[in-house]
């Protein structure tokens, strides 16, 4: 399992979390907690870490979005995505 931080979370129907660690374990989020200290074992990111419902049980697959706009909230020309493993 690892964990990875972002300057924001992206649930779609929820928007934009601030700060916050995911835990991924075979690319789907097993568990999201807010960053309010330094946590062990955290990678951190630039950019947007957005989850998607996915798979057969709607696991949430968890993607890296960079570079982002952070005035515009969006994505900008090249934003490329990878799912995080």
């Amino acid at each position: 399992m690892k964990r990875f931080a972002s300057h924001y979370l992206f649930l779609p129907g929820y928007g934009y979390l601030k700060q916050y660690v995911v835990e991924v374990d075979q690319g789907y989020a097993v568990r999201i907690f807010p960053l309010k200290e330094e946590v062990e074992d955290v990678e951190w990111l630039p950019g947007v870490i957005a989850l998607f419902p996915e798979g057969p049980d709607g696991e949430l697959a968890s993607y890296l979005y960079y570079p982002f706009d952070f005035n515009a909230m969006q994505p900008v020309a090249g934003t490329r995505h990878r799912p995080l493993r």
